[in-house]
C-alpha cells in the first residue's frame, strides 16, 4: 500500500467509513501459525474488552505486511468501535486531533515487528502524546521489550499492557506483560501477566491491572528548600517538616514509599535562564530527584518541561508596606465627624438658630435676635438656656425638637471620640497595583528565582511595566533572614515587599508587624500551586489522585491549619496600653484656649463700647 493510499485510508477513517477503509486495505495474506495467532489476538482485543472505547492503531511498515489490518478493521468496525488507523511516520509527520492522542477514553495499540526505538525517540518531542492505555504488541518473539518498555515516552501512559509471541514454547502462544517498578528512578520490571487468553482478559481492566498501587517500599527524592512556611520549614534537626512533607507522607504511607528530602544547598526557587533550569526544577531535569514539594505555580515553562499534579492550593504574591504614621493627635478632636458632617452640623445650626430668631422677631417682635440665635446655638456646645422667656408654644416645639438633635450629636460624637483617642487614626493606604505603580514606593524581592521580576519588566501591562522598571532584587541572600535587609526598607518607608501571600503572611507575623506593617488588598499573578516531578513519570497521576483527596476531604487545609496556628500563635504584635497620653488630649486644649481668647476679645470689645 502506497503513503498516498494509506493518507486516503486515515482520511475515510477520520470520517468514519470504517468498513469502506476495511475493504480497500485488506488483500490476500498468507500467514504463518505465529502471524495468525496474533491477528486473531487483535481481532479479538478490539471486538472484545475494547469494544467501545476510542482506539488509535499505530503499525509500523513490517507488520502490515504480515497482518492483515484491514481485517482487524473491519472487526472494530463491526463491533461498533471507533478506530484511527496510522503508521509510524504517518503520526510524526501529521497532527491528529488531541482526543486521538490522549485522554482516559482512549485506548492506543502500538503494533510493531521492527524496533521501534527509533520512533519513539522521535514521538518524545510530541506533547499531545500520552494515551493513559497503551497496548504494545510485539510481533518478534526474540526482540528485546524490556529496552522499548523503558523508554519514557511509553512511560507516560498510566495502564501499559504487552502481547508479544513466546519464543520458548513448543506451541505457539502469546504472553502479556505489564512494566512495574523495582526502583523508582532506574528500572522496571517486565511482570508476566499469563498466557493470552480471552477469557481471562474479557475487560480494560483485566487488560491493565494497576502499575503503582504499591512502591515496594522504594525511596523517594524529594528536593526542597526549608524557607517555605508553612509549605516547609526547619524541623530544629536539620531536617525539614511542614504541610506538604506531611501530605506526602501520608500518601507514601497508603501506596508504601518512602519520602526522603534532600534539602537544596542555595536558595534558587527555580527559574528558566538561557533554556537552562536552575535550583529545584534543575535538581529533578538534571540531577534525577524524583519530586519538588514546595510551593511552586505553574507557568508556561513549568507547565511545558514537567509532569504536575492537579494544583492543590490557591495562591499568589502579596505586597508588604509600611502602615503610614498616624494623622497629627491635635486634630483628633475633629475625626469624630468627616467634613462633611461637620459643616452639615454647623450649616443646621446656623438655619435652626437664626430661622427661630426671625420668625419671633417677626411674630413677637422681640427686641435682640441676635441674641437668640446665639443662645440656640450656644445650646450645640453644651451652653445652658433659659426657656422661660420663650412663652409661645410653638416655639418651645421648636427648641425641644432641636435639643433632641444636639443630644443626638453629642452622644455619637462623644462615642466616636472615644474611639479616635484610643486608635490612632492613619491616612488612607494604597490598596492596589496602579496605586502602588503611581506612588514612590519601590517595589522590592529577594532574588531567589522567582518568575516574577522577568514577567513584570516584560508586561505589556503599562502599570506592572512600571513597577518592573522600578523593581529592586536583592541579591545577598541570607539564609537564616532571608528578608531582614529587604524589611528594613519596608520600614524605612522607601520600599513595598514582595513575596509569596502564604509566607508573606507568615512573615508579618514572625517579625511582629502585624500593626506597623499591612498587606495590600491586590495581589499579583494570583495562581495555583502544584508538585513538579520530571516529565513523562508514570506515576504521576497517580501522586495526584491522591493529592487532590486529601484536598477534597479537607485534609490538606486541615494540615495546613495546624502548622500556621504553630507558627504564628494568636498575635504576634502587642497592642499599645490603651491609656490616654496628653498628645491625645491637644485638640481638647487648643479648642479651650481658643475659647479663652474668644471670650477674653468679647469682655474687652463689651468694655469698650
Amino acid at each position: 500500500m502506497t503513503p498516498s493510499t494509506r493518507q486516503l485510508c486515515l482520511l475515510l477513517l477520520l470520517l468514519g467509513l470504517v468498513p469502506a477503509v476495511a475493504a480497500s486495505v485488506s488483500r490476500s495474506f498468507t500467514l504463518t501459525e505465529d502471524e495468525l495467532l496474533a491477528q486473531d489476538a487483535l481481532v479479538t482485543l478490539v471486538s472484545g474488552p475494547l469494544r467501545g472505547h476510542d482506539l488509535l492503531l499505530v503499525t509500523d511498515d513490517h507488520s502490515q505486511h504480515l497482518l492483515d489490518v484491514g481485517k482487524v478493521v473491519a472487526a472494530a468496525g463491526a463491533s461498533r468501535t471507533p478506530v484511527l488507523l496510522v503508521t509510524q511516520h504517518l503520526l510524526l509527520h501529521t497532527a491528529p486531533p488531541t482526543r486521538h492522542t490522549q485522554g482516559s477514553l482512549l485506548t492506543t495499540i502500538l503494533l510493531f515487528h521492527s524496533d521501534p526505538t527509533a520512533f519513539l525517540l522521535l514521538l518524545t518531542d510530541n506533547k499531545h502524546w500520552n494515551p493513559s492505555y497503551l497496548v504494545l504488541f510485539c510481533l518478534d518473539p526474540h526482540l528485546n521489550t524490556s529496552t522499548i518498555l523503558s523508554q519514557p515516552v511509553i512511560q507516560r501512559s498510566r495502564f501499559i499492557l504487552l502481547l508479544q509471541p513466546d519464543a520458548k514454547a513448543s506451541q505457539p502462544h502469546l504472553l502479556a506483560y505489564t512494566p512495574r517498578p523495582t526502583d523508582i528512578r532506574h528500572s522496571l520490571k517486565k511482570t508476566t501477566l499469563g498466557v493470552w487468553v480471552s477469557d481471562k482478559f474479557h475487560s480494560r481492566e483485566a487488560l491493565f491491572p494497576p502499575r503503582f498501587h504499591d512502591f515496594g517500599g522504594q525511596v523517594l527524592e524529594v528536593t526542597v528548600l526549608c524557607y517555605d512556611e508553612p509549605f516547609t520549614y526547619f524541623d530544629g534537626k536539620g531536617g525539614c517538616m511542614g504541610g506538604n512533607p506531611d501530605a506526602l507522607q501520608i500518601i507514601g504511607d497508603k501506596l508504601n514509599f518512602h519520602p526522603q528530602n534532600i534539602l537544596m544547598d542555595e536558595i534558587v526557587w527555580g527559574v528558566k535562564k538561557n533554556g537552562t533550569w536552575r535550583g529545584m526544577f534543575g535538581e529533578i531535569m538534571y540531577k534525577r530527584k524524583d519530586l519538588l514539594i514546595n510551593s511552586q505555580n505553574i507557568n508556561h515553562d513549568s507547565f511545558s518541561d514537567f509532569d504536575w499534579t492537579y494544583p492543590y492550593w490557591e495562591n499568589g504574591f502579596g505586597i508588604i508596606l509600611e502602615v503610614p504614621p498616624p494623622l497629627p493627635q491635635w486634630r483628633n478632636i475633629l475625626y469624630p465627624f468627616s467634613l462633611v458632617t461637620w459643616v452639615m452640623v454647623f450649616g443646621t445650626m446656623l438655619v435652626i438658630s437664626s430661622a427661630l430668631a426671625f420668625l419671633l422677631r417677626s411674630l413677637h417682635n422681640i427686641k435682640d435676635p441676635i441674641g437668640t440665635t446665639l443662645k440656640v446655638a450656644a445650646v450645640l456646645l453644651g451652653q445652658t438656656m433659659d426657656d422661660r422667656k420663650m412663652r409661645m408654644w410653638w416655639a418651645r416645639v421648636w427648641l425641644m425638637s432641636w435639643w433632641l438633635v444636639v443630644e443626638i450629636l453629642a452622644v455619637v460624637y462623644t462615642g466616636n471620640l472615644v474611639s479616635v483617642l484610643t486608635i490612632p487614626v492613619y491616612p488612607s493606604r494604597i490598596q492596589t497595583v496602579p496605586e502602588l505603580a503611581q506612588s514612590h514606593y519601590i517595589p522590592c524581592m529577594a532574588d531567589y528565582g522567582s518568575f516574577v521580576p522577568e514577567a513584570l519588566k516584560s508586561s505589556n501591562n503599562p502599570t506592572l511595566a512600571t513597577l518592573g522598571d522600578k523593581l529592586f532584587l536583592d541579591t545577598n541572600l541570607n539564609p537564616f533572614d532571608p528578608y531582614g535587609f529587604l524589611l528594613s526598607k519596608v520600614h524605612a518607608g522607601t520600599h513595598a515587599l514582595i513575596v509569596s501571600l502564604d509566607y508573606l503572611i507568615f512573615t508579618q507575623h514572625k517579625k511582629k508587624v502585624t500593626r506597623s506593617a499591612y498587606i495590600m488588598d491586590e495581589k499579583l499573578y494570583k495562581g495555583y500551586l502544584s508538585w513538579f516531578l520530571r516529565r513523562n513519570t508514570p506515576y504521576t497521576t497517580i501522586l495526584s489522585n491522591h493529592l487532590t483527596r486529601l484536598v477534597e476531604t479537607g485534609i490538606l487545609a486541615k494540615i495546613y491549619e495546624n502548622h500556621k496556628g504553630s507558627l504564628i500563635g494568636k498575635e504576634s504584635q502587642v497592642r499599645g496600653a490603651g491609656v490616654l497620653n496628653l498628645g491625645q488630649l491637644q485638640g481638647a486644649f487648643i479648642v479651650l484656649a481658643l475659647g479663652l481668647v474668644a471670650a477674653s476679645l468679647t469682655l474687652m470689645l463689651e468694655r469698650l463700647v
